[in-house]
């Protein structure tokens, strides 16, 4: 599978709102090798390999961010932020 990421954010720059249980506001799409996993919890993907590719979305008042980011890069902000599963 091919993503392309010309205009995804990098992962870095994600920052999570509210808590991985919650329900965002926006989609997260985790990439698996034969499906695509959509979910608007976080935590939902935590038992997905560290690698699985994510598109973290985000919405905004005048626009819609989207970042490439891995499940190991959600579960790392989680915990830095005190935002536990």
């Amino acid at each position: 599978m091919r993503i392309v990421s010309e205009t995804l954010r990098p992962g870095c720059e994600f920052e999570y709102c509210a808590k991985p249980t919650s329900l965002a506001a926006a989609n997260f799409i985790a990439i698996e090798k034969d499906e695509v996993i959509v979910t608007r919890r976080a935590a939902d993907l935590f038992g997905l390999p560290d690698d699985t590719p994510v598109i973290a979305n985000w919405h905004g008042e005048w626009r819609t961010d989207a970042f490439l980011t891995s499940v190991a890069e959600l579960k790392s902000k989680a915990h830095a932020f005190g935002l536990v599963a």
